[in-house]
């Protein structure tokens, strides 16, 4: 279970790293409200993880897996991670207008703005689901996680929100401290090669297992 954990959360941390709608929106909201309205976004953007990988492993649990047909399942992945891959490929470069604030200075506001903010924009992410449902079938024809298990489904969904928030806090804790640093790194194409990188991986690996 520990180490279904570990892969679940490394495959979200590294599949975060590409800027999304929620990343971004971690950077601006830290770069002009401060750090901790930025963490308030970050946990309110990985929640949903908990919801759509739920929904994507448990209805699969459900299916009847003894059926014949049900073989096809283990190709399912393969045309999610590689869309995935073309798609993080292509993304273009962002360009940050947001205004900056100085260092140990915050925009008035609480918490909660941010906090549902970042909800409502992991909630509405359209990936989530056939990327988490590709995940646990890519995980399910491995030896070494046991997702059959009683309870591997809510480790699997505590893992895909772990290392979401731990991306996403550590883009916070980047934007506020490396602000410069991190608008130039955000703004380049390098991120979105290296997550495009794994997902065309993972999909090549996924095949020669089924072949």
């Amino acid at each position: 279970m520990f180490l279904l954990f570990i892969l679940v959360s490394l495959i979200s941390f590294i599949g975060s790293l590409h800027p999304g709608t929620v990343s971004l929106a971690v950077v601006q909201t830290t770069l002009s409200q401060g750090r901790r309205a930025g963490l308030w976004l970050a946990l309110g953007g990985s929640l949903p993880e908990l919801f759509w990988s739920s929904v994507a492993a448990g209805g699969l649990m459900l299916l009847p897996m003894q059926l014949a047909w049900t073989s096809w399942l283990a190709y399912a992945p393969i045309p999610v991670l590689l869309g995935m891959g073309i798609v993080a490929f292509r993304q273009k470069a962002v360009v940050f207008t947001t205004p900056l604030v100085t260092n140990g200075q915050a925009a008035g506001g609480g918490a909660l703005f941010p906090f549902w903010k970042g909800v409502v924009l992991g909630g509405s992410n359209p990936q989530l689901l056939p990327f988490w449902s590709a995940v646990w079938l890519y995980l399910s024809g491995s030896v070494l996680v046991p997702v059959g298990q009683s309870g591997s489904l809510w480790v699997f969904a505590m893992g895909t929100a772990a290392g979401a928030f731990g991306l996403l806090g550590l883009v916070a804790w980047l934007a506020n401290r490396k602000r410069q640093q991190i608008l130039r790194y955000l703004s380049g194409h390098w991120l979105n090669r290296l997550t495009g990188v794994l997902f065309l991986g993972m999909a090549l690996w996924q095949l020669i297992r089924v072949i």
